[in-house]
């Protein structure tokens, strides 16, 4: 009994401390749980903060990026856009002193003559007539020529230089004339500048800068055509009676030579299309090798992957249609996420097609009649106003130096005027060119036919103002429309066209007027009939109102006609696969 009661005593106080000490284990392996199971979520809300610090940081950085990427973007635009009318600067003194040169002889007209021995009719025939004419005999042909070249070349600024050097190397020779023969032949030479520069410096202009700027940017380069020739004048007749007639030409020369080399050093060339073409790349510049490789590759693979996505029925019927020659020149527009290649190349079918577009023919029949009276301006006023009217050379040269600061203020006014109306209604532009033209003939017909002039010739010298404001609203506003219905790659050789009927005016404008004098037996007569040109002019500007919309949309299509694209993703892939 007691031996069992022992037992029973003894079991029960060994289960009690087996109880005891598993109920202990327990609670420790709990407490030991609950603090690995608090660590873990310690250690995790000290992970995710972390991770948001972290989160927030990248975010932070991540909009630092973004802002300076913001900022890099915003002074890369502006760097480029200082460039471009840096460029324009350049090319615009550069003008300014190759039309300096053209009427140098004008304001020593008389002491020429003298030197050659030639009569009053011989004067004006010869001196003012025929070396005029002798503009167009040389410098029209050359112009076609330039023209061509220049839609066809990629590097139209070295073409500026060159033309200019090879224009600009016989008016420097004119110092040294002493028959005239010689001075026919250098002027005629002088010519290839003149007329090689206008198409070269508005294909230039029309990439770079869009058809929303282009009448401001216009008016600059043309300002260089009226302040040149107004320099030229003014400088003629300040350093002529003193120094002689030849050394005004060496004074134009020069410089001219000086700053084309400057442009041709300084400036970079344009991309072709590069301001037609909706891309966000760079829009000036020279391509590397590699992306002219790439664009060659990019172009041929676009053309195929274009045909497939848009048109594959008239893929498979028009497949000879659609391909270009693979190793065209093409200049072309490179982004960080596309491709966007202007393709289009020059040839006569396309020169063809825009001799036939109305504005383009209006354009060209209004400079025929529209240049003759800056003839009169140009090769005669001076020494009119000097033989005829009994003034100074010093006041007949400041009548054309009013002259020419009325027409500076009417190309800037009339590039900006225009601007506006062209981008609000693009045949609003035709009336402002048309009507200002008409109204400036109205005032030459007193400083032509007057004999008085006002106390201190002040009324001669305000309807020359006058007559130079209006008669220069229309140049800017009709070279821009030019280049705004032309593709990029026809832009050169339509200026030059332009430039044919310009010479027409300006070269054999003075001829046709001469043989005017000789008609009617006398300057004044002659002159009224010029001048009334502007009216003829006047009307064909004011036709364009019903061309200028329609002509501008055909462009904007034909240039989209010519954009072939092609993915960034795939560029790698297309140089690999051509590689192979």
């Amino acid at each position: 009994m007691s031996l069992s009661s022992s037992a029973s005593a003894s079991a029960s106080t060994s289960l009690g401390s087996s109880l005891a000490h598993e109920s202990s284990n327990e609670s420790c392996s709990i407490t030991r749980g609950l603090m690995t199971r608090a660590e873990t979520t310690t250690t995790t809300m000290v992970s995710s903060a972390a991770a948001r610090d972290d989160d927030g940081e990248e975010r932070r950085q991540r909009n630092d990026d973004d802002d300076e990427t913001n900022r890099w973007s915003s002074s890369s635009k502006s760097l480029r856009k200082n460039k471009r009318y840096f460029s324009v600067f350049l090319m615009t003194v550069t003008s300014a002193f190759l039309y300096a040169d053209q009427n140098l002889l004008a304001p020593n007209l008389s002491q020429a003559a003298e030197e050659f021995g030639f009569t009053e009719r011989e004067k004006d025939v010869k001196l003012a007539g025929w070396l005029q004419m002798a503009f167009f005999v040389v410098g029209s042909p050359a112009s076609l020529i330039i023209g061509w070249w220049c839609d066809k070349t990629t590097r139209r600024v070295r073409l500026l230089f060159v033309t200019t050097l090879v224009g600009e190397g016989p008016c420097l020779a004119t110092y040294w004339v002493t028959k005239y023969w010689q001075l026919f032949f250098l002027r005629a030479m002088t010519g290839i500048a003149v007329g090689g520069c206008l198409p070269l410096l508005f294909s230039l202009c029309g990439d770079l800068f869009s058809h929303k700027t282009r009448a401001k940017v216009a008016s600059f380069l043309t300002i260089a055509t009226g302040a040149g020739i107004a320099f030229g004048q003014i400088m003629s007749g300040a350093v002529g009676p003193k120094y002689g007639w030849k050394v005004p030409f060496v004074v134009s020369a020069a410089p001219a030579v000086f700053f084309a080399f400057l442009t041709w050093m300084l400036v970079d060339e344009p991309v072709r299309g590069g301001m037609d073409v909706k891309v966000k790349g760079n829009h000036v510049g020279h391509l590397t090798e590699e992306e002219e490789e790439l664009v060659k590759v990019a172009t041929k693979e676009g053309k195929k992957k274009n045909a497939k996505e848009e048109t594959p029925e008239k893929n498979i019927n028009d497949d000879n249609s659609t391909k270009r020659d693979e190793n065209e020149d093409i200049i072309s527009q490179i982004s960080a996420s596309d491709i966007e290649i202007y393709s289009g190349k020059m040839d006569v079918q396309k020169l063809k097609r825009q001799l036939r577009v109305k504005t383009n023919v209006l354009v060209f029949i209004q400079g025929v009649f529209g240049t003759i009276p800056w003839g009169v301006l140009n090769a005669y006023f001076v020494d009119y106003l000097h033989a005829n009217r009994g003034l100074t050379v010093g006041q007949g040269t400041a009548a054309v130096t009013l002259f020419g600061l009325g027409g500076a203020i009417g190309v800037i006014g009339g590039g900006v005027w225009g601007q506006r109306l062209y981008n609000r209604d693009k045949s609003s532009v035709a009336l402002l060119m048309g009507l200002s033209t008409m109204l400036g003939a109205l005032p030459s017909y007193y400083f032509v036919n007057s004999t008085y002039f006002g106390p201190s010739e002040s009324l001669l010298y305000f309807s020359c103002f006058v007559t130079g404001v209006l008669c220069s609203l229309t140049p800017p506003n009709v070279r821009a429309v030019l280049v705004n219905i032309n593709p990029p790659e026809t832009r050169g050789s339509v200026f030059a066209c332009y430039s044919q009927v310009d010479d027409i005016g300006k070269g054999l404008g003075p001829v046709f007027i001469a043989g005017l004098i000789v008609v009617f037996n006398g300057r004044q007569s002659a002159f009224n009939v010029a001048f009334s040109m502007w009216f003829v002019c006047g009307f064909f500007l004011l036709m364009m109102k019903g061309t200028i919309e329609k002509d501008a949309e055909t462009a904007s299509t034909q240039v989209e006609a010519e954009i072939v694209r092609s993915p960034a993703r795939e560029r790698s892939q297309i140089v690999e696969d051509n590689n192979v």
